[in-house]
């Protein structure tokens, strides 16, 4: 990790470069520790450099809402696609290429970043509560990126092995370092202290966020320990969000409008776009591409998740898919749940641009429904009505289901899980940490072959871990060798 950290005093200027005063102080290349943080401002632009790595397209401005899903049986590839993200969908990536790369690069600049701030903001003078916001937001953002790299460059959390499972390095200092890994135990440790160090420092607390709040920190402890199969703290994290009456879910005839504007109540933590930094972060591109007239995208989605709605009254099928005549001649659905925000309409290179809303409350609902569905018994009836909530604002006419037990009623959320966060770049993690595989099935247009739409994944196939970036064993000693298989 040598270089990276060296090349972060460059990336730390240039996140830092909106605050004119700023640059006044410090030249654009090089940032000191005696001028770059000396005011509440200068934390606060620090902290907006820390939110600039969020949406790169390396991030969640793109390809971590996208590729996750692409490389599942979510999504075919169509006849005459331009091969866009191709070796990550034909699970045939490795040490170098480009998405596993660049995600390592942006999540590691994050964290580093982060940790300077940290360092950096005890020893500025101003409002108190201001400055403990900021940082409790940094410690999150820092804890966010190291959960997404244990997630995927490292096994997933098995309670049994995490103790000795290899995880990812810890980045908790600013510093030309070459960190050793530790073990996913060590990783969920920083991740957990971190969240909970946020949880107690952050004073905002609104839907509708472009910055992180106390319910974006409730949200990702839910996440972070729903991964773990912690149910109860699961459990806990998750009814904190859903008992805040700042969140609601979005009624049926406002869904639509959540992912075609970015707005609502349902949306606990979004990646702010602009119309001036929307230009490529463009999660909806691979799946419609309208730019030239009618849509020639590069994937489409499988039918056997299309059949799981109930097409005539549920309102994510309409939502999120669109039944059009294509550029390649044949008619069929795509996916339109990233349709192309309005503010963003007339920037160039942003067709198919939305914010990803990385934390919504539906998900706290499905969370917190499959940890009492695992928790059995007596929970089942809380599992239940939260599955019923949930659907109730999805499908029109629904009748509350009153009979569901046991294995019936996890698979029950497991596919409303399916179906509520299709195409927000959650699939892939769940199948990962549930231990299980997948099976494309062939499909009237879309490409054939063995890796392609005949692609079947086993949940023991080692590129469940992404590889360790090549030019990171290059500069870093301290991580001798790749994850097994590469």
């Amino acid at each position: 990790m040598k270089n990276l950290i060296i090349s972060l005093t460059i990336i730390t200027a240039l996140a830092f470069s909106s605050c004119d005063d700023f640059l006044d102080k410090t030249p654009y290349n090089s940032v000191t520790r005696n001028t770059a943080i000396t005011s509440v401002k200068d934390c606060q632009v620090a902290l907006n450099g820390l939110y600039t790595h969020f949406k790169s397209t390396s991030y969640y401005g793109k390809n971590m809402t996208v590729v996750p899903d692409l490389a599942t049986d979510e999504i075919l590839a169509i006849i005459g696609y331009s091969n866009t993200y191709g070796i990550m969908y034909q699970w045939t990536y490795n040490a170098s290429t480009e998405e596993v790369v660049n995600a390592w690069a942006i999540m590691y600049a994050l964290t580093a970043n982060a940790s300077f701030l940290l360092e950096e903001i005890d020893k500025v003078q101003g409002d108190e509560a201001t400055l403990n916001n900021i940082k409790g937001q940094a410690y999150l953002a820092r804890a966010i990126a190291h959960f997404d790299l244990v997630r995927l460059y490292a096994k997933t959390y098995n309670a049994s092995t995490a103790a000795t499972d290899l995880g990812v390095p810890v980045v908790t200092k600013f510093e030309i370092a070459t960190p050793p890994r530790k073990t996913v135990a060590e990783v969920y440790t920083q991740i957990i202290a971190d969240a909970e160090q946020a949880l107690n420092l952050i004073t905002t607390d609104q839907a509708d966020n472009v910055y992180f709040t106390k319910g974006a920190a409730n949200a990702f402890l839910a996440r972070v320990y729903l991964t773990m199969k912690d149910w109860d703290n699961a459990i806990k994290y998750s009814t904190a969000v859903i008992n805040n009456s700042k969140y609601a879910l979005c009624a049926i005839d406002k869904l639509s409008d959540m992912f075609l504007n970015d707005r609502g109540n349902e949306i606990i933590w979004k990646v702010g776009l602009t119309a001036d930094d929307a230009s490529g972060r463009q999660p909806g591109y691979p799946y419609y591409n309208d730019s030239q007239g009618k849509p020639n995208p590069d994937y489409m989605p499988a039918d056997k998740f299309l059949d799981m709605y109930d097409q005539d009254a549920d309102a994510r099928f309409f939502t999120y898919f669109n039944a059009v005549q294509t550029r390649y001649g044949w008619t069929g659905y795509l996916v339109t749940k990233y349709p192309t925000n309005p503010a963003f309409a007339a920037t160039t290179n942003a067709n198919g641009s939305n914010m990803a809303k990385v934390f919504r409350l539906a998900e706290q609902y499905l969370i917190r429904a499959e940890a009492y569905s695992e928790k059995g018994g007596a929970s089942d009836a809380d599992a239940l009505a939260d599955l019923n909530t949930l659907r109730s604002k999805r499908i029109e006419g629904y009748t509350a289901q009153t009979n569901l037990t046991g294995n019936a009623l996890k698979n029950a959320i497991w596919e409303e899980r399916m179906k509520e966060l299709a195409y927000e770049g959650q699939y892939w993690f769940d199948l990962k940490r549930k231990g299980l595989g997948f099976q494309r099935a062939t499909q009237e247009n879309a490409v054939p072959g063995i890796n392609f739409d005949q692609l079947k994944v086993e949940p023991n196939n080692y590129r469940w871990q992404w590889p360790i970036p090549q030019s990171e064993l290059d500069a870093n000693p301290s991580i001798p060798e790749n994850n097994p298989g590469y």
